[in-house]
């Protein structure tokens, strides 16, 4: 585990992952997190974590507190809870900490202060605030096979949260219990005045299966302080791609040139310019060239050329990246014409989240669809337009002449829409349109669905750890 004992435990140069052998003994902890929420999202926050156990390790730590130096040590525990905070898309502000009993026999404590902006997030999608509580200690546990430990582990959490006076409080977490062979969470509600007070608890036994674990952990669930109060300014992230596809058939070989620009957010795309200098441009243009030729060869098609170009990694300009296949048996026939299938959703059906989007997507893709002489589009879908407070799926085709035709698509994901909305707008989306056209006696080209074109983006657009 990365962070049992919350960094403490790092100082040592070990920790239960590497050896719990050395820490047969229960472990255990409590915490305390105290926020205080304004009227604009912002919270002052206090946490106070008190480590009792395995008593080798804690001894250990002092030890290495006293050798290390208080003030390098606390500098290093700011720095564990700023990473942890990070992975709960916070941030904090004139962070300090306290380290009490490093050079007595007792607990370690550990009491950390700061101010978090955008602690509670305002959704103009209706109007709410909204404050999401990591009760089952997500961040910290992510790292972890709790199976693989061999002692029990114990974690006694607690949240106080004051929130703004005068607020309206319309959503609560649940209490809620789950048990499997004496491992168990347990997370107890309750509010005086504008006052919310949770109690959670995780028990992890030894020699716990994973079984276990699936079965207490088997609801997902987000954990959501919901209340209306004065309007405020959203803070969130738009993510936006664009993409241009051009799709020529030829007699003998199917041309495909397909472009693609990072435009949002500007941190992601710098970061992965860094990545791309640090691992080579040639050799990420080398990796993609592959994984799609292998995903056409294993679609039955043969590869006769191809190129992948990245640019602007060193300019402050939107990642581009550019391909060019000259494929042949890229086909499609059936009952006397080529059929090429569409995806109206863009693959963005499916993101995975609990509550609401904690981001907005945009992506827009146009796709040119051009015949040889003598071919002809026998059938093209109806345009789609498909609205939802503000997200909107649409689609429309733009017949340019009998063997020309121009896919528009884009996809819109408002910020905070809710999973529910969501998930009744997607199901009004097809899985697929077809567009199918003949070509003239002895053309051998024609195309598949998009699945080649798209399944191996450099990044997807989605949003995998989300409310």
């Amino acid at each position: 585990m990365k962070r049992l004992m919350l960094g403490v435990l790092l100082l040592l140069g070990i920790g239960l992952i590497l050896g719990p052998a050395l820490a047969l003994e229960p472990y255990s902890e409590k915490q305390e997190q105290y926020y205080t929420v304004h009227e604009d999202g912002s919270a002052n926050v206090t946490f106070v974590k008190t480590f009792y156990g395995p008593g080798d390790l804690l001894n250990k730590t002092k030890e290495n507190i006293l050798n290390m130096s208080l003030e390098n040590a606390t500098k290093l525990l700011i720095g564990q809870e700023e990473q942890t905070l990070s992975k709960l898309g916070l941030t904090v502000e004139n962070a300090s900490l306290e380290i009490k009993g490093y050079n007595t026999t007792g607990p370690l404590v550990e009491i950390f202060r700061g101010v978090i902006p955008h602690f509670s997030k305002y959704y103009t999608y209706d109007n709410v605030w909204e404050i999401s509580l990591d009760l089952l200690r997500a961040a910290d546990l992510a790292n972890i096979d709790v199976t693989k430990m061999n002692q029990t582990l114990d974690f006694d959490n607690y949240f106080v949260v004051q929130l703004p006076a005068g607020v309206n409080v319309t959503k609560l977490p649940k209490n809620y219990e789950s048990e499997s062979h004496g491992s168990y969470i347990k997370i107890e509600v309750r509010t005086e005045g504008n006052t919310v007070y949770i109690h959670s608890r995780l028990h992890f036994e030894k020699g716990a299966t994973p079984e276990d674990i699936n079965k207490i952990y088997g609801n997902p669930r987000s954990f959501i302080i919901q209340y209306r109060g004065q309007k405020g300014v959203e803070n969130y992230t738009s993510w936006v791609l664009n993409v241009d596809n051009n799709i020529s058939i030829g007699k003998d070989v199917t041309v495909l040139n397909r472009e693609e620009r990072y435009l949002k957010p500007e941190s992601y795309v710098s970061y992965l310019k860094l990545q791309l200098m640090y691992q080579g441009v040639k050799t990420a243009e080398q990796g993609l060239m592959q994984s799609y030729a292998k995903k056409f060869e294993s679609e039955g098609m043969t590869v006769k050329n191809g190129n992948v170009t990245i640019l602007n990694v060193n300019s402050t300009g939107p990642l581009v990246v550019l391909y060019h296949w000259e494929l042949t048996n890229y086909t499609k026939y059936s009952n006397g014409v080529y059929i090429y299938t569409y995806n109206p959703s863009l693959d963005l059906s499916n993101i995975s989240f609990l509550n609401r989007l904690d981001a907005s997507i945009n992506q827009t893709t146009t796709t040119r669809i051009t015949l040889p002489d003598g071919g002809k589009f026998t059938q093209v879908p109806k345009d789609i337009v498909i609205e939802a407070n503000g997200s909107r799926v649409v689609m429309r085709i733009e017949k340019k002449s009998d063997r020309e035709i121009v896919i528009h698509s884009n996809v819109y994901l408002r910020y905070g829409m809710l999973r529910k909305d969501y998930s009744a707008m997607m199901a009004k989306v097809p899985t697929q349109v077809k567009i199918e056209y003949t070509l003239s006696s002895g053309s051998k080209g024609g195309i598949c669905g998009p699945a080649a074109l798209i399944a191996l983006a450099v990044v997807p657009l989605l949003l995998r750890r989300r409310r």
